[in-house]
């Protein structure tokens, strides 16, 4: 048990983290809807929470490619909480980061000293992926899930230590929870038989009620997704020669995502830093290896599509078992270098974690900044959707284009709320332009505002039309089987295909491919082509029909 001093210690070191998590991510707190926000609104609008845990059919309808039922429920009960008040689903947010850095020093502290372990839990909220779930309300189940896993592996080790058998049914509780809000979290189980807690077989059964969850877990995923596996690509395409060569080429990009042009600095500390705690602590880091596994594992489905090309949530566990490892071996190495009475060596490890704060917050403030202009970006298009009506139209802008739900969802979630009001017009593409349109608006980047087309919308036509080459040779042959839309346009090798919908948006695709995906039956959409030379054509309307045979169609 906690004495009173243990006690006030450690609600002075959660309150200094709650404190630098906020000065870290003030400004985020004036945000509005972005990413995939509307979607989970409109979603929770539409269908029982119940539903979401049992109804494979509702699920589906939100994700078919991942399971993930908490993010529902965590937004939903901000939205009978707090109503239509993005600043207070960030304030939201902000706590449950805390939360997280929290659980970190907690679990921290049953292993090194609460100095080191307070190092920790500092140094994670300083990088990149924590500074940046904090700009995505989306990731709140990363978020969470994580604090239910640190909570769950905390009270698995205070069970093997103290025997109280309420410590592993709140263990298994956490676990649960930790699951359904992130599949990362489902490997953790792996974990336990490795802890350097009592004995093998004291370990091994007390992981028999998680294992137990696990089974069920996986039959439950089965019967939401129709799939045990997840991702956006088909499972057969992970054992291919060339899956392998993209894992080792997009996992080698990490240290890089991470740390930016100071990655080789720091992981030249840090492999220094486990080498020195490694031979002078006699550890083979058999732990740490399968830690390592373990998080990197569920990356894999990523690594094609959407592709991790950030340090964003994909980066946030491992930067979370970074953030662990860096204080643990400090922590350790302090010690034997106190009683060794090398105070030379002892400052040499002081050092290295400044410079790890270092990199990690000058990196991390930098990467922010540049998808906190992008989020700019849905703030103000989210603020003119709401304010307006459908007397003017809008062009999205590109980010938008790419994620249209945001904008279908956020108009569709205004009518259901707010009795049929209804919401400006988007032109995703000038094919849809009506030359009627009165009042045509565009986001500003300079002025981060919603503000008129600067030329008149005939004349933007007539600019159209000059582009248009209508008669340009375009082929495609699509099919939309079980789920997956696959896919060949053609014939030209170089120039740029965009699959172009006013219900989808606008999406860059490659000229062939196969992609997990939900499609409304009867969906329409061009196949845009656009020359090197900057001349467009369009293929005829097309319509996607789930299931049906392959689809062609050709001008020669």
């Amino acid at each position: 048990m906690y004495s009173n001093n243990n006690l006030l210690i450690t609600l002075g070191a959660i309150g200094c983290l709650g404190v630098l998590a906020l000065l870290l991510n003030f400004g985020v707190l004036s945000g509005n809807w972005r990413w995939d926000d509307t979607a989970i609104l409109l979603h929770l609008h539409q269908y029982s929470i119940i539903d979401d845990f049992v109804n494979p059919g509702v699920w589906q309808q939100f994700s078919p490619a991942n399971l993930t039922p908490w993010l529902i429920l965590s937004f939903e009960l901000d939205l009978i909480i707090f109503g239509v008040r993005p600043e207070l689903f960030y304030l939201h947010q902000l706590v449950a980061l805390t939360a997280a850095a929290a659980a970190l020093y907690f679990c921290l502290t049953l292993w090194i000293s609460r100095k080191f372990a307070f190092f920790g839990a500092f140094l994670f909220l300083l990088g990149a992926p924590s500074l940046l779930v904090m700009q995505q309300l989306m990731t709140r189940h990363y978020v969470e899930g994580m604090v239910f896993c640190l909570l769950c592996l905390s009270c698995y080790v205070l069970f093997l230590r103290q025997s109280k058998p309420m410590l592993l049914v709140v263990s298994g509780l956490f676990y649960i929870l930790a699951i359904t809000a992130k599949e990362i979290y489902v490997p953790l189980v792996l974990l336990l038989p490795f802890l350097p807690e009592s004995n093998l077989r004291h370990r091994l059964k007390a992981m028999l009620p998680l294992l137990i969850i696990v089974s069920a877990y996986t039959l439950w995923r089965g019967h939401m997704l129709d799939s045990f596996t997840g991702g956006y690509v088909d499972s057969s395409e992970y054992i291919s020669a060339s899956f392998v060569g993209d894992i080792v080429s997009s996992f080698s990009r990490f240290p890089a995502l991470l740390f930016g042009g100071f990655w080789f600095v720091f992981v030249l500390l840090y492999l220094l830093l486990a080498g020195c705690y490694s031979a002078v602590c006699r550890s083979r880091l058999l732990t740490s290896a399968v830690v390592v596994l373990l998080v990197l594992l569920p990356l894999v489905p990523l690594v094609r599509s959407p592709g991790i090309v950030i340090a964003d949530r994909y980066l946030f566990l491992l930067w979370l078992v970074l953030s662990f490892s860096v204080a643990f071996f400090s922590d350790r190495l302090s010690v034997k270098f106190r009683e060794q009475k090398k105070p030379g060596l002892l400052r040499t490890v002081h050092v290295t974690a400044v410079v790890f704060m270092l990199i990690s917050l000058s990196h991390g403030l930098n990467v922010r900044q540049a998808v906190a202009n992008t989020a700019v970006e849905f703030d103000a298009q989210a603020e003119f959707i709401w304010q307006n009506h459908d007397q003017i139209a809008f062009v999205p802008s590109d980010n938008l284009l790419t994620s249209f739900w945001f904008v279908t969802s956020l108009i569709e979630f205004k009518s259901r709320l707010l009795a049929g009001e209804t919401s400006p017009v988007p032109i995703v593409d000038t094919i849809y332009l009506d030359a009627t349109v009165s009042s045509l608006l565009e986001y500003g980047h300079d002025c981060r505002c919603m503000r008129e087309v600067v030329e008149a919308i005939p004349a933007r036509l007539a600019t159209w039309r000059n582009r248009t080459q209508p008669d340009a040779p375009l082929s495609l042959s699509f099919e939309y089987q079980g789920g997956y839309f696959a896919w060949q346009f053609g014939p030209y090798e170089h120039g740029t295909y965009q699959v172009v919908s006013d219900v989808i948006g606008v999406i860059p695709v490659p000229t062939s491919g196969r992609l997990r995906v939900t499609l409304a039956e009867d969906t329409p959409f061009y196949l845009r082509y656009t020359a090197p030379e900057g001349w467009i054509t369009y293929s005829t309307e097309q319509r996607v029909q789930p299931d049906s045979p392959l689809i062609s169609w050709q001008r020669e």
